[in-house]
């Protein structure tokens, strides 16, 4: 009976001991599966956090996106205009020069025609220059432009006022102002395609003043030639300075011209 009490007595402890020993590995389990369970909501966090920004950076890749293309639209738009602004340039050019060579007179058509005009210029203190076929009205000093420059400076004011008050006392005579420029080349990125569209803006530049100062548009007529009717060899910034100009040239009557030309 002794014998069993204690192995009854030894039993108790074993079955304690492994009790014990079982509570602190459930212990030790539930503090793990604590810790991985918060790894792991922290882990969603940056997962959630990651998939935003992916959504975010993907949204902002498509504006992206949509903004590349309708720039790219826009820029193959505006290389057409550019191509047809250079097409048509160049068709009014070709139409320019040709208008130009017609107007060119003969020797006894410019007798004629400077003699019309001294009386209407002389009042103005201007003279006349005939020269390869046309009429030139001197008209005291050359309008000349900065390099680059379409501006007029104020201190050609004078001198226009001069020239719009002969047109205004002449209804009949008509002037082509004739826009040049040197040969330095156009800086890129500038308004000016080349030096044709330089010379033509100098020449509208003179033609808006003297439309301001009076004169009536049906007396002017703007062209531009570019840098290929020097009056000096472009070999220096005296020479240079001296081609960035505008010409006045007396516009003949071509419907007289015309008759007079007929056999």
């Amino acid at each position: 009976m002794k014998v069993n009490l204690n192995l009854l007595m030894l039993l108790s402890i074993v079955v304690l001991m492994s009790s014990c020993v079982s509570k602190k590995k459930w212990t030790q389990l539930l503090s793990d599966k604590a810790s991985v369970d918060s790894m792991l909501e922290t882990q969603k966090n940056k997962v959630k956090e990651l998939e935003g920004k992916i959504t975010s950076l993907e949204g902002a890749q498509a504006d992206l996106q949509s903004k590349y293309n309708s720039e790219a639209e826009r820029a193959e738009r505006l290389a057409g205009e550019v191509s047809q602004f250079k097409m048509d340039l160049e068709s009014s050019q070709s139409t320019a020069a040709d208008a130009m060579s017609k107007l060119k007179l003969n020797e006894g058509q410019l007798a004629e025609l400077q003699n019309k005009v001294r009386a209407a210029v002389s009042g103005g203190g201007f003279s006349l220059s005939p020269r390869n076929g046309r009429l030139y009205v001197n008209a005291g000093e050359t309008i000349l432009f900065n390099s680059g420059s379409v501006r007029v400076k104020r201190s050609y004011n004078p001198t226009l006022e001069s020239v719009a008050n002969v047109l205004k006392g002449n209804p009949s005579l008509r002037l082509i102002i004739e826009g040049h420029a040197d040969n330095t080349p156009v800086k890129a990125g500038v308004a000016y395609a080349d030096n044709w569209d330089v010379s033509l803006a100098r020449s509208k530049a003179v033609v808006k003043k003297l439309i301001r100062m009076g004169v009536p548009e049906s007396q002017l007529l703007p062209t531009g030639r570019g840098e290929h009717v020097p009056v000096a060899a472009d070999d220096s910034a005296e020479a240079r300075k001296m081609n960035r100009r505008v010409d006045f040239i007396v516009m003949p009557n071509l419907s007289s011209l015309m008759s007079a030309s007929r056999p």
